[in-house]
């Protein structure tokens, strides 16, 4: 008997052929055919959205009775609990399930399927380390594509493993993605095995009108995320001419087609006083978000410190840019790096450093909450918590698919699993200093990107950046100037 049956056993096994007649109020309901049944290790009760990366969790009560919602089982309405059918009715009212019609039943597609590995959501895939730019700031050095590209065969095991582990969204990051000459090819092989789009990150040289009409005709609208490094300074940091112009002309034929944008900017000494112009730009381009960054010791730029802000004058400059901001409007989701999150569909405002996790709750918070769902893998096939970590001396340690099979990288002893499970009491029993600071609940040890971003390979590190801008007064600086234009 399989784990289906035997939910709706259970469910049904208290009421006898006798009570079913009394009582005489049967129903049927049916999942509606936007969503799948389906189940992972740990995790074995679950409905997922087909054509959206959307996954809802159920106990194990709950689940005897949602996996009865097949349109032919019969459910004794009478004989639930007032709880039980309060559950009926919220997943109703919530899209999940609908009253069925006499002959309705499950589409194939929509049954139960068991996947043999911890879930993930969604995979941020580098499907090339080569592009057609030349960023004076490549982390990865794609110029000169030291992460290489790997080969169809390549490309095919690693969403072998994909479609096995019931991973149901890619996002296609490179280098650039679609230098790839067999881009469309594995395109089309995404979607036969019905997995999800959901993000294309490109410079924009390649988003013609051509591209564009080969997305419609396949029926998909992934977002685009393009990388624009600041009015008038875009071309020298992406090392090609007219850059900017390439990216704005991409930019609006997405605006004229609906299709989704956002933007990343890399900000330097030479580029921080484009900012404001910058966001302001996008924003008239359509731009639904977008997140600015410093220039980081890393790849190409490892030994051009010239251009790097120091922290201090990074920060200096979000405070100046902030009021403008809100003086022109919040035009645009905007997030300056760990310092300052406006969420303009929310009217939230937030800061990545600021995790503000109580004390008596050290043991259960991650240390990073984004590994859960989601995980990326290089050109290479390693399988890290973050795009972040390529390049330096720890992605070596992290584990490879083409050499193990996901399913062990996902359940087994490796740095990936402990990165997973790690717990802010972890990292406070590993940094007896940071026990006794004073923004040790605000802090929580900071992003583990950045803690290893310097060379490190103990992924337990404190986070330099975090550490600085709680004890460097800059939280404190920024609540002023929030205060001061009434944001607070």
């Amino acid at each position: 008997m399989n784990t289906i049956d035997e939910m709706k056993a259970k469910l049904l096994a208290s009421k006898s052929a006798e009570e079913v007649t009394t009582h005489g109020s049967r129903r049927r309901y049916l999942l509606n055919p936007a969503y799948a049944l389906r189940g992972w290790k740990l995790l074995p009760y679950a409905v997922q959205h087909r054509h959206m990366p959307r996954t809802e969790f159920f106990r194990e009560d709950d689940w005897a009775l949602f996996s009865a919602c097949d349109g032919q089982t019969d459910i004794d309405w009478d004989a639930l609990s007032d709880e039980q059918q309060k559950r009926y009715e919220h997943w109703e009212r919530n899209g999940f399930i609908r009253r069925a019609t006499p002959g309705e039943c499950l589409r194939p597609d929509q049954e139960y399927v068991f996947y043999p590995a911890r879930f993930k959501q969604s995979v941020h895939w580098s499907i090339t380390g080569r592009c057609n730019y030349k960023c004076r700031h490549c982390f990865m050095s794609a110029p000169h594509a030291a992460q290489g590209e790997p080969s169809w065969e390549q490309l095919m095991t690693m969403l072998d493993a994909f479609e096995r582990c019931g991973i149901k969204a890619l996002d296609l990051t490179g280098g650039e993605p679609m230098i790839r000459r067999d881009f469309w090819a594995l395109v089309d092989e995404i979607i036969r095995r019905r997995i999800i789009i959901t993000t294309l990150y490109s410079n924009g040289l390649l988003i013609t009108d051509a591209f564009l009409d080969e997305l419609e005709a396949r029926h998909i609208r992934p977002a685009i995320q393009f990388s624009f490094d600041g009015v008038g300074h875009h071309d020298w940091m992406r090392g090609v001419s007219r850059a900017e112009k390439t990216v704005v002309d991409a930019l609006r034929r997405c605006q004229e087609r609906g299709i989704p944008t956002s933007a990343s900017m890399v900000v330097c000494r030479e580029s921080i006083g484009s900012l404001r112009e910058s966001v302001n730009l996008m924003a008239s381009l359509g731009v639904r978000s977008m997140k600015v960054g410093n220039a980081s010791p890393q790849g190409e730029w490892k030994n051009e410190p010239e251009h790097y802000l120091a922290q201090e004058e990074l920060y200096e400059a979000f405070l100046e840019y902030i009021p403008h901001y809100f003086e022109d409007g919040k035009p645009l989701t905007l997030g300056l790096e760990g310092f300052f999150f406006y969420d303009t569909d929310r009217e939230r405002l937030t800061a990545i450093h600021e995790k503000n996790v109580p004390e008596d709750q050290f043991g259960k918070a991650l240390m990073c909450g984004h590994v859960r769902r989601e995980m990326y893998v290089s050109p290479k096939g390693n399988v890290l918590p973050c795009m972040s970590m390529v390049g330096g001396p720890i992605e070596e340690k992290f584990p490879n698919l083409l050499e193990m099979p996901l399913e062990d990288i996902l359940d087994r002893d490796s740095l990936y699993m402990d990165i997973i499970n790690f717990r802010v009491s972890d990292f406070m029993e590993h940094n007896p200093e940071c026990r006794t600071c004073e923004y040790r609940a605000a802090c929580c040890g900071g992003c583990r990107a950045i803690a290893v971003r310097d060379g490190s390979t103990d992924y337990l590190a404190k986070d330099p950046i975090a550490c600085g801008y709680f004890k460097g007064g800059w939280k404190d600086k920024k609540d002023e100037l929030m205060r001061s234009i009434g944001q607070m």
